[in-house]
């Protein structure tokens, strides 16, 4: 009785270690859709972003809402002279 209960400890214990490695090519999709998410939202985050220039400072902001599952919002300084004028929002 007490070798089958080794028997079985060892070959659970081989299943556990040998069974759990994930195969590469499940590796490989599994980055594949993690690059394809990380695109698509920094496509996301690029269209959405907003410039707004400080007239009292002369500053210009990146604005970035980013929605409460994502981190929330974020505020940047950027040159002012990088942004395009028709992105740029002159604030009041």
């Amino acid at each position: 009785m007490k070798k089958i209960y080794v028997v079985i400890c060892v070959a659970l214990l081989i299943f556990f270690v040998i069974g759990c490695e994930e195969r590469p090519e499940l590796v490989h999709e599994r980055e594949e859709r993690q690059r394809a998410r990380n695109i698509k939202y920094g496509i996301f985050v690029i269209k959405t972003v907003e410039y707004i220039k400080d007239p009292r400072t002369n500053i210009c902001f990146a604005y970035s809402w980013g929605g409460q599952y994502n981190g929330g919002q974020a505020l940047s300084t950027v040159p002012c002279e990088a942004i395009p004028p028709e992105l740029l929002t002159v604030a009041k």
